[in-house]
């Protein structure tokens, strides 16, 4: 059978069952990149200025409409990382029309800084997208906000406890409210805003909430899944809600993947009012990290015929591994779309199938998506597998290949792989792999002989002065 007779008729496709989703319009549709911000801040990772800007490039070209590139007030690094971005949408290495967003608290003390930090490299507030945020669940409000939310106030911090949570949460509001009235008047020329934690917050509080970020001057609300804790029944109940109760704005997401969840939830939400969502490249970032974007926009495109215009899938596999060398982390080899074995076969019924088509295994056109297909020979492969590799190499093996003479590798094939099974080299490299991961980063060991030395260099200054 010839791989060019076999159609989409020969099987049930996974868009007879979503053909009738309430899917928007693809044009409506945007990603909202935090690879170098959230991704960033995945433990052990730290990007260079240059770096960032590469990435900040390929986003750029893969069709990403909004990247944040995180806190410029923090450090000269960051509005270096910044201040490159900036001038290469300036010079056209960037697309004009991707927005650059950059945070900070919902703090007039933050807003000062960040604009003076972006004033200092040449630019104006008008020039990015300010994310002001503070926290949404209570849990948040009152024991990471409740010290400087009394502090505000006037009231002692030995009141934790006893005030009421209606004053923590109006005292929160205020305050956001005012950084928002505030970065209007410095200047800033479009403000997203959102709280932390927003997924196990009570609706009613995250809607007040919402309203009056909106009511300020925030033109977009981002919902944040901070704990990776949504499932797609609570995803469709929060979007739906704040599609409804909300004043008219963008509205977007931002989910982690604590469950594995991310992915499924992110795609409720494109279905339930908020078209714009957060990922990050390979999925990296904060404890089991961020709605992976190659899983999002893959899943829309062939599950539910979602394709985001301009966007460039078939560069998917090259972004993944500009990232994996750049953060240090690899992808797992099963890794959907993108994964080292997303597209590779060693089980003799597999083989057998995708020979015939690449269909009859495989649901996504590796050559779509930029992949590279794969056969791996060893404990199960197949007579078939091997006796077709030997006749496309014939004149290389220098005899006539017969079915005997692919009977007899594999049988030396299985037994190599058999044998390298018995030796120690897999838990040698899995070894090797979780210390290299553990030297990304300081361990606690090192810090505290870096605080003997800085304190030995402080008694030595004290001493000769």
């Amino acid at each position: 059978m010839e791989p060019q007779n076999i159609d989409n008729d020969s099987f049930v496709s996974p868009r007879h069952f979503t053909a009738s989703c309430n899917l928007p319009d693809p044009a409506s549709v945007k990603i909202y990149d935090s690879t170098l911000r959230d991704g960033e801040q995945m433990p052990g990772v730290a990007m260079s200025p240059e770096q960032k800007y590469r990435i900040a490039e390929e986003l750029s070209t893969l069709g990403c409409h909004i990247i944040d590139v995180g806190f410029p007030a923090v450090s000269q690094t960051e509005r270096r990382s910044l201040q490159l971005i900036l001038d290469g949408k300036h010079r056209g290495r960037i697309r004009e029309e991707m927005e650059i967003l950059v945070m900070c608290r919902a703090v007039i003390k933050d807003i000062d800084t960040t604009i003076e930090a972006i004033e200092q490299i040449g630019f104006s507030p008008r020039d990015v997208t300010f994310l002001l945020f503070t926290s949404a669940s209570p849990l948040h409000v009152k024991y990471k906000l409740g010290p400087s939310l009394l502090r505000r106030a006037g009231l002692p911090e030995s009141s934790l406890e006893e005030m009421p949570y209606s004053f923590y949460h109006e005292a929160n509001i205020t305050m956001l409210r005012e950084a928002i009235s505030y970065a209007r008047e410095r200047g800033v020329g479009k403000i997203e805003s959102g709280g932390e934690d927003a997924s196990r917050t009570p609706i009613d509080l995250l809607v007040d909430l919402g309203k009056a970020a909106v009511e300020a001057g925030a033109q977009r609300w981002v919902f944040a899944d901070t704990t990776g804790s949504l499932t797609a029944e609570s995803t469709r109940f929060y979007c739906e809600e704040l599609t409804r109760r909300l004043p008219p704005c963008e509205r977007a997401s931002h989910f982690h993947n604590d469950f594995g969840l991310a992915t499924a939830n992110v795609i409720v939400g494109v279905m339930n009012g908020l078209p714009i969502f957060s990922t990050t490249v390979n999925g990296i970032g904060e404890r089991a990290g961020n709605a992976a974007l190659h899983s999002v926009v893959a899943s829309l495109k062939y599950l539910y015929g979602l394709e985001i215009p301009g966007f460039r899938y078939d560069r998917l596999c090259h972004v993944k591994e500009v990232v994996e060398e750049i953060s240090g982390i690899p992808v797992a080899a099963q890794e959907p779309v993108v994964g080292h074995n997303a597209f590779s076969h060693e089980s003799g019924i597999h083989t057998h199938g995708v020979s015939i088509s690449r269909k009859i295994y495989e649901p996504i056109p590796y050559e779509e998506v930029g992949g590279t297909p794969r056969f791996i020979y060893g404990k199960h492969s197949g007579l078939n597998s091997i006796y077709n590799l030997l006749l496309q190499h014939a004149d290389d093996i220098g005899v006539e290949v017969s079915r005997d003479l692919a009977l007899q590798v594999l049988q030396q094939v299985k037994e190599i792989r058999e044998s390298v099974a018995e030796q120690d080299h897999t838990a040698v490299a899995i070894r090797s792999f979780y210390d290299n991961l553990s030297h990304l980063g300081l361990a606690e060991g090192d810090v505290i002989n870096l605080a003997r030395r800085c304190a030995a260099t402080r008694k030595e200054l004290v001493v000769a002065v």
